[in-house]
């Protein structure tokens, strides 16, 4: 009979099933697979929740970072205007470039009307600006890049936190100081020069929005005393991750003599930290839903123990211990795979869901759980990694049912002599 049934055919599955269904005065068996459901559940949506938001973060940090700096910089300070647009177009034609463009970065001081706020003034030429989408796509209506030109009474981008700081909008003057001067005879004069806010942008990161301001290259090579010259020459490549192989080819093309660097010179600290914090999020979820995975075997050890009479006379009427190991098994696994299969679609909802899910909490409690100041980011960003998903639904399953096979092989073992001996 059932010792002669196929290997988890349908006398075995019945069987399991029946015993996953306890009557009233084995309810605890079902209140303990209960509490292993949910417990697998919700620590397989934190899982993937937390791996996705990390996933979400680190991609959104790295896109308006590198959205709004270069890949590769080469550092030109000191050099003539001819030597430059040669390097440029040197660079220009090297495999996999995008776009070569000219900068003066520098720091200066802004006022206006009274109010003071330190400022990264970033001098490019209009046709680049306006070909970086993170920032000319950004300007809040009412602003332009018309008149963002090394010409008389010449606009600036300020972003929005800055302008909100010093209280300007479009069309207002805005001064810009220099810390470069020149010497006279009452002493040091700092440059000052007034401009007009052409535009307003937001990039959506408070360490860009709170102090750039972009300046047209002509009117940044007057203010900051460089000449026809320019600091840094800005490659974009087709492959940011890809750029020690593009530097060595573009080391190559211009020499040894000039500096080359790429973005992870300036930001490889925080994609690093980012990283970091992600692998020890991930190993502690897993501990987690290890925890979790001990519910169940505490489920089967009660189950096992109440079902003792049931195990010894299945026993003496032929089924094998492979047959009460499957049993077991497959009525202790499928609370693994509900779990498992309820926290993957709980997770992966959350994630999808996320903005509605932090606007209704915030509005729920009256403030906001995610400010923008405090994380440099405007919302809360999530990224589900179909990898990352699968690489947690296998630990999961490898998990559950390694425990439930160890206990459902204890319970083979039970000898049917002992088990009936006092019944």
């Amino acid at each position: 009979m059932s010792g002669r049934s196929a290997p988890f055919g349908l006398f075995e599955r019945m069987l399991a099933s029946r015993y996953l269904r306890a009557r009233r005065q084995h309810g605890g068996v079902a209140l303990i697979s209960v509490i292993s459901v949910l417990a697998i559940a919700l620590a397989v949506s934190a899982l993937i929740i937390i791996m996705s938001v990390m996933n979400g973060f680190r991609e959104t940090l790295l896109s308006r970072i590198l959205g709004v700096n270069g890949h590769i910089y080469v550092d030109v300070r000191g050099l003539p205007m001819p030597e430059i647009e040669r390097i440029m177009r040197e660079a220009a034609e090297a495999p996999g470039v995008l776009h070569v463009t000219p900068l003066i970065n520098e720091q200066a001081l802004a006022t206006v009307d009274g109010r003071a706020s330190g400022i990264l003034v970033r001098g490019i030429p209009r046709e680049e600006l306006a070909s970086m989408p993170i920032v000319a796509e950004s300007i809040r209506p009412g602003g332009s890049l018309v008149g963002f030109e090394g010409v008389e009474s010449p606009t600036l981008l300020v972003g929005d936190r800055l302008a909100a700081t010093l209280g300007v909008s479009e069309g207002m003057a805005f001064s810009v100081i220099a810390p470069q001067g020149a010497s006279t005879p009452f002493g040091f004069t700092p440059r000052r020069k007034a401009f007009v806010v052409g535009g307003v942008f937001s990039v959506g990161m408070a360490e860009f929005d709170s102090v750039l301001v972009y300046m047209p290259l002509e009117q940044a090579q007057i203010l900051f005393n460089r000449g026809d010259s320019a600091d840094v020459i800005e490659i974009r490549i087709s492959d940011p991750d890809r750029t020690v192989p593009a530097m060595m080819e573009l080391r190559s093309r211009l020499g040894p003599q000039l500096m080359l660097y790429d973005w992870r010179a300036n930001s490889q600290g925080l994609a690093d930290a980012l990283t970091v914090e992600r692998n020890v999020m991930r190993l502690i979820f897993m501990i987690v839903v290890a925890i979790a995975a001990l519910n169940i075997v505490t489920g089967l050890v009660l189950m096992v123990k109440l079902k003792s009479r049931d195990i010894a006379i299945l026993r003496t009427m032929g089924a094998t211990r492979g047959a009460v190991l499957r049993v077991f098994f497959m009525a202790s696994a499928s609370v693994g795979v509900i779990g498992l299969i309820a926290g993957l679609a709980l997770g992966i909802s959350f994630c999808i869901f996320i903005e509605p899910i932090q606007n209704f909490i915030s509005a729920l409690t009256g403030f906001d759980i995610f400010p923008g100041t405090v994380y440099s980011l405007e919302s809360l960003p999530a990224k589900v990694e179909w990898s990352e998903v699968a690489i947690i639904s296998i630990f999961t399953i490898a998990l559950t049912f390694s425990a439930t096979a160890l206990t459902a092989w204890w319970a083979s073992r039970l000898d049917p002599v002992e088990a009936l001996r006092y019944e």
